[in-house]
């Protein structure tokens, strides 16, 4: 061996303990690589928690508000009886209408007839007042 191949030799000792040294540097990196995973999985999961609590809050928050709300609703059967008396309201309504309708057509043509001989009546004597008068005078 020359003396540049002694100066570049390692003895096998410490070859292996330089191989074991870098595994070991390895698997520990690879070890904090892991712990690092689980914390942050860990993490992960704590936020989710929280996440899911604050959406339960606002869940129960919102059910009370629906809970209040519906308490002011007027339920079907009460909404029911109500449309149904109004419609009977409005029939009776409609039915007095129509009666009054008809009872003022009746007048209205009742009083036509009665005005329109009244004025053919008094035409009529104006008619033969003017014929009188203008039968009375010398021609």
């Amino acid at each position: 061996m020359n003396q540049n191949d002694q100066l570049n030799s390692v003895s096998l000792k410490e070859h292996l303990l330089g191989l074991l040294a870098v595994q070991q540097e390895m698997a520990n990196e690879r070890k904090a690589s892991i712990d690092l995973r689980f914390e942050l999985a860990e993490r992960a999961l704590e936020l989710d928690h929280i996440e899911m609590l604050r959406r339960l809050d606002l869940l129960n928050h919102a059910h009370e508000d629906a809970r209040q709300k519906e308490a002011s609703f007027v339920g079907r059967e009460v909404y029911e009886s109500q449309v149904k008396d109004h419609n009977k309201w409005r029939d009776e309504v409609n039915s007095a209408l129509s009666t009054r309708q008809g009872r003022s057509s009746v007048t209205s043509g009742v009083a036509g007839a009665v005005g329109g001989l009244a004025l053919s009546a008094l035409f009529a004597m104006i008619m033969y007042i003017a014929k009188a008068i203008l039968n009375g005078f010398p021609r």
